[in-house]
């Protein structure tokens, strides 16, 4: 599927949380692992850099535009990067930098968040949640996760999080029209993947938000990876200031599979 896989470090020790799980996607397509270090020049001494990989350093005064170019070359290559690095406490400047992948890379994005578990063995995939809201731009995911999921022969388990309705002590509850939708969605796409070939489960939980929903669903199911858009109605401007796809992120304890669709609905 891939012919590259790219771990973008900044030299913090953070950075190279993602490396396990960059290394079995590098293992299961038997394509190279690079490791890049995109620096302006004036940055302080490295805290940690991956033993046995070369690394290469990249000069550029935007690394988000330079990791962004990398991913684009050819061949294009799947970035798995950490959502923050040099500082632990709020936006540091390697989170930056992924922020701005995740909104300017229309292309699979594979990112780790500070809640990442640490695996006890070998992080491999063999189930993942897809999440979806009833948007065009949610769907969009769908072609990268049935792709992931033949070639690597994945579980999925399709997951709409809705806010919850009614008061159960007045009576039973009028399900949306938007739920009843949704739901007619994810059964035919399960129904279709089912057909395929593909393990394919769909459900529809309640949350009052969704970024928790989505990340309690993993945990329950004990999912490997989370698929999603990168934004759905939150809309791309507040991506980096409350999104669900940045929510999850930043909570996930697996990683999360991004992509930005070509164009916004």
């Amino acid at each position: 599927m891939y012919e590259r896989i790219i771990l973008p470090i900044d030299g913090a020790r953070r950075a190279l949380t993602p490396l396990p799980f960059a290394e079995e996607l590098a293992a299961t397509w038997g394509c190279p692992l690079e490791v890049v270090h995109v620096t302006d020049g004036d940055e302080p001494a490295a805290e940690a850099e991956p033993e046995g990989y070369e690394v290469r350093r990249l000069q550029g005064a935007d690394p988000a535009a330079t990791l962004v170019s990398q991913a684009r070359a050819d061949p294009p290559a799947l970035l798995c990067m950490a959502s923050r690095g040099r500082s632990p406490v709020g936006e540091s400047l390697f989170g930056t930098v992924t922020g701005r992948v995740i909104r300017e890379l229309h292309a699979p994005l594979v990112v780790t968040g500070p809640h990442l578990l640490t695996p006890s063995g070998p992080p491999r995939v063999t189930r993942i949640l897809v999440s979806l809201d009833g948007s065009t731009t949610s769907a969009s995911i769908l072609p990268t996760a049935h792709r992931w999921a033949q070639e690597l022969d994945l579980e999925v388990v399709l997951t709409h999080v809705a806010y919850p309705v009614g008061d159960p002590v007045a009576g039973p509850p009028t399900l949306p029209e938007e739920t009843r939708v949704v739901r007619a969605e994810l059964k035919r796409t399960a129904d279709e993947w089912n057909e395929a070939g593909i393990d394919t489960r769909w459900q529809v939980v309640e949350d009052t938000d969704p970024a928790t929903g989505i990340v309690r669903q993993a945990s329950h199911r004990r999912v490997d990876l989370v698929v999603m858009a990168t934004h759905g109605r939150t809309g791309l401007a507040r991506l980096l200031a409350g999104s669900v796809a940045t929510g999850v992120v930043r909570r996930s304890p697996v990683p999360v599979l991004t992509r930005r669709p070509e164009r916004l609905h």
